[in-house]
């Protein structure tokens, strides 16, 4: 786990028991003076933790916590000091990125929990004999705790770009992961994972004017981003052409103080001609990028991605999360930024990854002028949005098994696996089938389940880095399901996600602020396939000569690489995320756990 602890490791041996802190002074001006973990003589407690807390003025209020160096008070301390306060239900008041463990010796009883929706990870085994846990999962299979049995119906999903594998499992069905907003008590006679916060009980927030929506959300915004610019060195800040990443990088900009670090932003730029691929979006973001960064002042770094092929890419991706996943075909240009970012002399990286269903919701389709809507949406997917609602569930369900009678011909998975495990019966019969617009965006956040922040982690700790997510603030999503969501859509023009681009106004540039239109990452992916096309060769070659085609539909895959190779179209570009970079993904990860 040397990735996540640069600066040395604290240990704390007692009975049958023991815990562990990886040591990274760089996190923040106090994580420097952090030592843990801590036990408590007079109440038999030992607690270790890791991450960083956005609400430290309130805690250190309210806790009893001395602090160290000059009343210097460490994130670890509050944590610590939290538990200690409020027990198990300390989770609730605890904002930010953080994971917490604490071991009551004389009941036997351990209790962990992840923060509300942070960028962390947390992995645990456990049978009859023993409960081992890791924020890194490499370091539970390394170990040789984790049974390497896979759970096919997890990359069955992972195939098929069916989120429901989002949650506890993972690829390995011994190895389980703690998902955010949950905790979990484990003792000699019982195990209990419960969820402590739950967006779905957002009351609805009324406020007098549409205004008062605007002013509330730049002056929560203001705080969350605030928050997460501490730190000692540079700070990265990802930046597309969009409103999530440009929203990110220009409230940052403002609220930074003149004496913080300077800020970088880094973007992924095409070397290829993306117009072809991409359809209704645009697939060069460069030039909305640029502006965005002009006017907040701050320097713009290019990400070529040309470091790593995207087969490449691929590998080093799989020896960093250890499963395969859903955006192999984004890893070339991912993996080079989070070397830029580090090479600049950045320890911490902002992104807007949270975004769609938070910040910029765009609202529902029915307030949303036709006019407009039509202008970024086909006429067929315009009047699917507006009638679905009304459509009872029972027909919608039929309707869905009417379309899947062609199986998963988009995907690269092994129709013979694929009827093995049911999928498609089951598939249909778990689809969630939402008809309300807070429902709709619970599913795109994956609410209590996702685990966006545990791969973010991974990646941080691969890299050095301290990733952090201000869109993912969970006093921000809680004010953005509350806001009624015909705010969402200017009721003059039917422009969609009108509550952030009112907030952006005077931070963000109207040619970004205002552009309807979205972008589409890795936009030149088809090229770059094909000037390494021979590494493609020699890997699908790779994945026939080993387990991979039990799982996979090889020949399919190779007709994906012929289209590919001979076709300049938006199918061609469909074909190399879904079916080849996601499939030789899987493959490799089949290939190498067998």
């Amino acid at each position: 786990m040397g990735g996540w602890g640069p600066d040395g490791f604290g240990t704390w041996v007692g009975g049958c028991a023991a815990l562990a802190q990886g040591r990274w002074s760089a996190r923040t001006p106090e994580s420097g003076c952090e030592s843990l973990p801590r036990h408590d003589g007079e109440t038999g407690v030992a607690v270790t933790a890791a991450g960083r807390l956005d609400n430290r003025s309130e805690l250190i209020a309210v806790l009893d916590v001395r602090g160290v160096s000059g009343g210097v008070v460490p994130d670890g301390d509050l944590l610590a000091g939290g538990y200690r306060r409020w027990g198990e239900s300390s989770p609730l008041r605890l904002f930010g990125d953080w994971a917490l463990a604490a071991w009551h010796e004389r009941e036997r009883r351990l209790f962990l929990a992840r923060d509300h929706f942070g960028q962390t990870a947390m992995y645990y085994v456990v049978d009859r004999e023993q409960f081992v846990f890791a924020s890194s999962r490499h370091a539970l299979t390394s170990l040789g705790y984790v049974k390497r049995d896979i759970d096919e119906l997890y990359l069955a999903q992972v195939l098929i770009s069916w989120p429901a594998y989002h949650g506890h499992g993972t690829v390995y069905s011994s190895l389980r992961r703690l998902p955010p907003a949950h905790a979990l008590t484990v003792t000699p006679e019982r195990f209990a994972v419960r969820r402590y916060w739950d967006m779905r009980e957002v009351s609805e927030l009324r406020l007098r004017r549409r205004a008062d929506y605007v002013e509330a959300l730049r002056e929560m915004f203001d705080v969350a981003v605030t928050a997460r610019l501490r730190s000692t060195a540079p700070v990265g800040v990802t930046l597309s052409g969009g409103l999530d990443s440009g929203s990110v990088t220009a409230t940052a900009a403002h609220v930074a103080q003149s004496s913080a670090p300077p800020m970088v932003a880094f973007s992924s730029v095409p070397v290829y001609d993306t117009e072809p691929y991409v359809g209704r979006r645009f697939g060069d973001e460069l030039p909305f990028a640029e502006t965005t960064a002009t006017v907040a002042g701050i320097e713009l770094v290019q990400i070529k991605g040309t470091s790593l092929s995207p087969i490449a890419a691929i590998r080093r991706a799989l020896e960093i999360h250890g499963e395969a996943g859903h955006a192999a075909g984004n890893q070339f240009w991912m993996l080079e930024l989070l070397a830029a970012v580090r090479e600049r002399g950045c320890t911490t990286l902002l992104t807007g990854q949270l975004g769609n269903a938070g910040i910029s919701w765009t609202g529902w389709p029915t307030w949303c002028s036709a006019l407009h809507e039509r202008s970024v949406r086909s006429l067929g997917r315009m009047l699917r949005m507006r009638i679905r609602p009304y459509v009872p569930v029972g027909l919608r369900r039929a309707r869905l098994a009417w379309a899947a009678r062609s199986g998963f011909s988009r995907t690269a998975i092994n129709p013979r696996f694929a009827e093995r495990l049911g999928l498609q019966q089951r598939r249909i019969a778990e689809m969630r089938l939402s008809s309300r617009p807070l429902e709709q965006r619970l599913e795109i956040l994956q609410d209590g389940m996702s685990f966006v922040g545990a791969l973010w982690d991974e990646m941080s700790a691969a890299y050095g880095l301290d990733v952090r997510d201000p869109s993912g603030d969970a006093r921000v999503l809680m004010f953005m399901l509350s806001v009624p969501d015909h705010i969402f859509t200017d009721p003059c023009t039917g422009i969609d996600r009108w509550l952030i681009r009112e907030a952006m106004i005077g931070r963000l540039p109207d040619a970004v602020r205002l552009n309807r239109r979205r972008g589409r990452q890795a936009g030149d992916l088809v090229p770059r396939l094909r000037g390494s096309a021979r590494e493609v060769d020699e890997t699908l070659n790779e994945l026939a000569a080993g387990r991979a085609g039990t799982y996979l539909d090889i020949d399919r895959m190779r007709e994906s690489w012929g289209l590919i190779q001979a076709h300049d179209t938006p199918a061609a570009f469909g074909a190399a995320v879904s079916i080849l970079t996601r499939g030789i993904m899987a493959g490799l990860f089949i290939n190498s756990a067998g």
